[in-house]
């Protein structure tokens, strides 16, 4: 009976706090005049626009932004942020919220906050495409707690005043998006007085949202601390994804995860990664730790693919795929299983305690609770036409000696700029790219500040695989931005000089 009364006093005391917390959130543009560099990265990054509501017939705003994305030989397509209209048969006065429509795909609310279903109402941004958005027989259904609590900050299943008029909703939020205060926590006393703290207990972990469905302490859904997977036909080959939002679950299955890395480790968690925004931490190369791994006249493009390519392969899906064994988010396990095995051998089936139950596809951990990537999703991401036997043949030798396998194919299906080697370098270093097509070739180095500092290249090129070398001659050490312009293809990658 004791227990009862006690447990029955930290819940009600938890409400409270969770109550008085909610009446405490500023808004992220309270921190704009103190924080304003953090602010602006924050504000060109993906955080923001996880959900916005429509205020006006021009529809949804995001910053203007693109990128080119290459994997291997098979994918080459240039993102862009934002919806080019509203789904079709519906204006934007008709609806009321748009879900993302940043980096991975856009869905629909209507004006009383519903979801909406049916064919062409998403749209995928890498792939510039409008498909079916389906839940069985459904044209619309409630927006969940579940599902908002990551589009939003403060995020509650209390329906407030203001959230009256969406009966599609089911609670209501502080701030639309992922704010300042979705990680930092609820600033209204800090606005005051600086020197009152924001309260970040509970809230600054990205597992909150970047593990799927904790589904707040229930037993329903077994995703805690597990990675699910969803088969797929693609290409008439049969296959399948991680399920995206599922970082932080890969890395706690990983050895970064067991040897205590964050997300923090390697992300400025103010600064966004599709668009080259500099999310990704100067330290966070992988030869900081891993020295002497490259694999010199590694084949596969002749490019000197990254560590990345083979160690982080897009192998999680949300918008949509590019290829068999492509999709637009990566891995975050590092570790690659390097038998003869494919993902469907690296799966267990794990049933839910709903009624009636559910089974879902889960991948496999071993005792240490670790696990990882295989071949199909590693190799043949560029080797085609190889399978996981062939490939294991060479993967479990890669880091110790074998230093070339047979290319995919003759002629690169896409232009493609590859990551300097060595990369820091002092003073040479080489620069890898493909054509697919004779092209007049411009390869031209910048300062981080934008300042031309050599032409490398500038004349026309054979199609193929191209090296050519960059020496820095008395450039000072520092981060240099080298870019290649050939026919209507763009790219630029960052490297490293060091004295």
């Amino acid at each position: 009976m004791k227990e009862m009364l006690l447990r029955s006093i930290v819940v009600l005391l938890f409400a409270a706090s969770s109550t008085a917390i909610a009446q405490e959130f500023a808004g992220s543009e309270s921190c704009k005049n103190c924080h304003s560099a953090a602010y602006n990265n924050w504000k060109a990054s993906g955080h923001p626009y996880k959900i916005q509501k429509l205020q006006a017939s021009t529809g949804p705003i995001y910053p203007v932004l693109k990128a080119q994305k290459t994997v291997g030989s098979q994918v080459n397509y240039e993102l862009k942020s934002g919806i080019p209209t509203p789904p079709s048969g519906l204006t934007w006065d008709s609806l009321g919220f748009v879900l993302g429509g940043y980096h991975s795909n856009a869905r629909f609310l209507d004006k009383e906050g519903y979801i909406i279903y049916g064919n062409n109402r998403q749209y995928n941004l890498p792939t510039s495409k409008w498909v079916a958005y389906t839940s069985g027989t459904l044209t619309k259904a409630s927006y969940a707690y579940s599902c908002y609590k990551c589009h939003t900050t403060g995020p509650s299943k209390t329906k407030t005043t203001e959230f009256q008029m969406y009966p599609g909703i089911e609670g209501s939020w502080a701030e639309a998006g992922v704010g300042c205060e979705g990680c930092h926590g609820p600033s209204k006393a800090h606005t005051t007085n600086p020197s009152t703290k924001p309260p970040k207990e509970g809230l600054t972990t990205c597992n909150n949202c970047h593990a799927r469905d904790r589904n707040e302490g229930t037993t329903t859904y077994p995703w805690n601390q597990r990675v699910e997977w969803q088969a797929r036909t693609v290409n008439n080959v049969s296959t399948g994804f991680i399920r995206h939002r599922e970082q932080g679950d890969m890395m706690l299955a990983s050895k970064h995860g067991k040897a205590g890395f964050t997300c923090a480790t390697c992300h400025d968690p103010h600064k966004g990664v599709y668009f080259v925004q500099g999310g990704l931490k100067a330290s966070a190369s992988c030869q900081t730790c891993h020295p002497n791994k490259q694999i010199s006249g590694h084949d596969v493009l002749k490019t000197k693919a990254e560590c990345t390519d083979c160690h982080m392969p897009f192998a999680a899906r949300n918008g949509d795929q590019l290829t068999p064994y492509i999709s637009e988010q990566s891995t975050h396990y590092w570790k690659i299983i390097t038998d003869p095995v494919t993902m469907f051998d690296n799966l267990q089936d794990i049933a839910s305690t709903a009624t009636p139950p559910v089974t879902y596809k889960f991948i496999k951990t071993d005792a240490a609770g670790m696990s990882g990537v295989t071949l199909d999703y590693t190799c043949m991401q560029c080797h085609t036409d190889k399978n996981v036997t062939w490939a294991s043949t060479y993967a479990k030798r890669m880091h110790s000696g074998i230093t070339a396998v047979d290319a995919a194919s003759e002629v690169p299906s896409a232009y493609t700029l590859g990551q300097n080697y060595p990369n820091p370098f002092n003073p040479a270093t080489t620069i890898s790219f493909a054509i697919p097509k004779s092209s007049f070739v411009t390869l031209k180095v910048y300062s981080v500040t934008g300042e031309l500092v050599s032409t490398v290249l500038e004349q026309g090129m054979r199609a193929g695989w191209h090296n050519v070398t960059f020496n820095a001659g008395n450039l000072a050490s520092g981060v240099y931005l080298y870019r290649i312009q050939a026919a209507d293809f763009s790219y630029a990658r960052k490297m490293v000089l060091t004295r």
